[in-house]
Parts: C-alpha cells; sequence; structure tokens
C-alpha cells in the first residue's frame, strides 16, 4: 500500500512523514508530494519518494498522484478569497484519475455552504 501526503513540504506535511516513519511505515512506500521538490531531500535520502505537485497547476497532480493507494490532502495555505476549493477540487479530480482508491481530506477551518469538493 502507497501512502501519499500532499503539502509535505509544509509543517503538517512533514510532521506526518516523520510519524510515517517513526510508526514503521517503509520509506518505499510513501510518495511526499510538494510544490518543492528540492525541501525534501533528507526524506528523498531516507527513500520516501518525493514528487512535485501543484494545486494551482492541477495538469500534472494525476502523475504526482499515480501509484498512490491512500492520499492525504493537506489544504494550502492559500487565503485569497475563493482560491482554495478550486485548488482542493482539483486535487480530488486529480486523485480520482490516478485511481486513488481512499482520500482523506484536512479540512479547512469550517466547512462552508457551497464548498462541496467531490462534485
Amino acid at each position: 500500500m502507497t501512502i501519499g501526503i500532499t503539502g509535505a513540504g509544509g509543517q503538517l506535511g512533514g510532521s506526518v512523514l516523520n510519524e510515517l516513519l517513526a510508526r514503521g511505515a517503509k520509506p518505499g512506500d510513501i510518495v511526499a508530494v510538494t510544490r518543492n521538490p528540492e525541501k525534501l531531500s533528507a526524506f528523498a535520502a531516507k527513500g520516501i519518494a518525493v514528487r512535485a505537485g501543484d494545486f494551482d497547476a492541477p495538469a500534472g497532480l494525476a502523475a504526482a498522484f499515480k501509484g498512490i493507494d491512500k492520499l492525504l490532502i493537506i489544504p494550502t495555505s492559500d487565503l485569497r478569497p475563493g482560491a482554495r476549493t478550486p485548488q482542493h477540487k482539483a486535487a480530488v479530480a486529480a486523485a480520482k484519475a490516478a485511481g486513488v482508491r481512499h482520500i482523506v481530506y484536512v479540512s479547512t477551518v469550517a466547512v462552508r455552504p457551497g464548498q462541496n469538493l467531490l462534485q
């Protein structure tokens, strides 16, 4: 089973990667998706696959998610009004297109009307 983590270059993403390793996950079963792969060179050196993926460039997300069975989608820190919902919809659509079987989405501050990510 391959586990993917988006936002892996951020504080939460890095913590999740460290926790997976601490709990005995095999580095070869982890994919770290980030806008800046060079930030994750220490994880790559441990055997974790590091892939480029940017919610603002959805055309490349399906390739970043290829071969992942379970995916943790960590929201971006983008606070522009209306930016996050399209980003996250694109991430979910790309995960579906890549054949990801299970998605865990870390919610933003609160669910609001009109934020249906599954449409």
